[in-house]
């Protein structure tokens, strides 16, 4: 499979390729293409979750375990001492970073469920109501941070796929089709929990019919048809007639935090 600096590469790329985009058709504020590039490099690793020793694992865990502290800590700010929210940020942070890592990995498997479709739309979904709910961020902001998670992820399956080939010897290595799957066949009372969860998820998501409007097949080849090449000769400008944004399909009176 690739490593750790060849999923973060692609990644990063894909995310800036797509962040581009995403500029050029004024989806979402110029402010925060910068959250939009982030989610798909962190996309690009997240199925390595799995890896109790690899990077990705120690750094989402921190990173969970600093979110969460912080907003139970938020909760409790005008009522108690400095002290006792010292007590309780320590005590979430440790409950995410160590035990909830030390459970997950007990139980988790590398290159199950994790390394799937369904799971990269649970993280799709997650990431949605974690900038809607947690972050405080538009809908169809955090909608996009989350279609950026699933092409990360995706990239990173593809990835994983693409170095199972040995093209020197013309063979399949073991791993090949061990990646990119729909879910996990050999698990599927895994993939069953991972899919109960996506529908919970789903069920207190934010509003997506903006961004669903947004993202729709016609809007979106009609976008790249317009804007994808040059039509008066590479770096002379554009014409104000041909500058087709995707943000017209935007629902009237929606608001873009």
């Amino acid at each position: 499979m690739a490593d750790f600096a060849t999923h973060l590469g692609w990644g990063a790329v894909g995310a800036g390729l797509g962040a581009s985009a995403t500029y050029a058709a004024d989806i979402v504020p110029a402010g925060h293409l910068m959250t939009l590039t982030l989610a798909g490099v962190i996309g690009s690793v997240l199925p390595d979750i799995d890896l109790e020793k690899a990077v990705p694992s120690r750094l989402l865990f921190t990173g969970l375990g600093l979110f969460f502290a912080f907003l139970v800590m938020f909760n409790f700010a005008s009522s108690y001492s400095i002290l006792e929210l010292w007590i309780i940020w320590l005590g979430v942070f440790a409950a995410i970073r160590y035990g909830a890592f030390h459970i997950f990995h007990r139980n988790a498997v590398h290159r199950g469920v994790f390394h799937s479709i369904l799971a990269a739309v649970f993280f799709m979904a997650a990431t949605a109501v974690i900038c809607a709910y947690g972050l405080g961020l538009a809908s169809v902001v955090s909608w996009m941070a989350g279609l950026f998670i699933f092409f990360g992820f995706l990239i990173h399956l593809i990835l994983d796929e693409v170095y199972a080939v040995d093209f020197t010897g013309a063979r399949l290595k073991r791993s090949f089709g061990s990646a990119l799957k729909l879910f996990e066949y050999d698990s599927p009372g895994s993939s069953a929990l991972m899919a109960g969860a996506l529908l919970a998820l789903l069920l207190i998501s934010p509003p997506s019919a903006e961004f669903r409007s947004i993202m729709q097949p016609s809007q979106v080849t009609e976008f790249f048809r317009e804007r994808m090449l040059p039509q008066n000769g590479w770096f002379k400008g554009r014409t104000a007639q041909a500058a087709v944004k995707i943000s017209e399909a935007r629902i009237p009176g929606s608001d873009v935090r």
